[in-house]
């Protein structure tokens, strides 16, 4: 467990230096990411350059550090939207119950039985390309697992003895979900979270990479390696350096989320031994 608490405070620490990155990108980018200099191109990493250029002469490391803000900042996004829907739809399901239960849960099935994949590429094909798109397509595909698991978290709740004290002395159903049920799903909730906003990060870049997500000449790692894969062989780091920050992002997302779930199996042990 203390080598998994290294990792978490590790991952976390990453985590937080790409959301610095994103935030202080205009202060900390050397050049205009979307400076070209044909003569330049596929520049060696330099003293002006130090990371090199890409094949138009674009300053490498400028456009990783304004693809950090553009690829997180979209999957934190995303990601919260669809929380918030999710979670909404999930908490008046479970407590609900009935047939806006069975109402709700056959729109959740119909919606779970489509591909994620592909159904983000039917939304972009539909609306087109841009990040209104990205984001639209990423939160209806995605919504539906957030819903069913916290209204499987509220119906083992809603039927505990304080649930029943609650509604006895008054309590209203929003006022019961608000200040009673939400807090106790919080922590599997950022479990679900740390997850999504991982697979959410790969879906913005391979949809950028498909040409269906950000369009150039914006800085963002999918297209960065969309724009690598004929000059990699030349030039190995034009590939590298966005698949790197890609690879430490994710994995720093997936080793907090496995941390948070371990924390979360520990407490419910704890509990069933009480």
């Amino acid at each position: 467990m203390r080598g998994k608490k290294v990792l978490f405070i590790l991952s976390l620490t990453v985590l937080v230096l790409f959301l610095l990155v994103g935030v202080f990108a205009d202060f900390l980018a050397p050049c205009d990411p979307n400076a070209v200099d044909m003569a330049n191109g596929l520049a060696a990493p330099s003293t002006e350059h130090w990371l090199g250029t890409d094949h138009i002469g674009r300053d490498l490391l400028s456009r990783l550090i304004y693809g950090s803000r553009s690829s997180v900042f979209i999957a934190f996004f995303a990601t919260g939207c669809t929380l918030l829907l999710g979670m909404t739809i999930g908490l008046v399901s479970g407590y609900l119950g009935g047939w806006i239960d069975q109402l709700i849960q056959a729109v959740v099935n119909i919606f779970q039985g489509i591909p994620s994949a592909a159904f983000v590429v039917a939304i972009l094909g539909l609306l087109g390309p841009g990040m209104r798109s990205l984001l639209i397509a990423i939160v209806v595909s995605s919504w539906a697992g957030f819903s069913r698991i916290v209204r499987n978290q509220v119906l083992e709740i809603r039927e505990l003895h304080y649930i029943e004290g609650a509604r006895a002395m008054g309590g209203g159903s929003f006022y019961i979900m608000r200040r009673h049920i939400l807090p106790n799903i919080l922590l599997p909730l950022l479990v679900l979270i740390a997850t999504r906003i991982g697979s959410t990060v790969l879906t913005v870049a391979a949809m950028s990479y498909l040409g269906l997500g950000l369009r150039a000449p914006a800085a963002d790692w999918g297209i960065m390696i969309n724009d690598a894969k004929l000059y990699y062989v030349k030039d190995f780091l034009v590939l590298l350096a966005p698949a790197a920050c890609l690879t430490l992002f994710c994995l720093s997302i997936n080793l907090i989320a496995d941390y948070l779930r371990d924390c979360l199996d520990h407490d419910d042990g704890a509990a069933r031994m009480l």
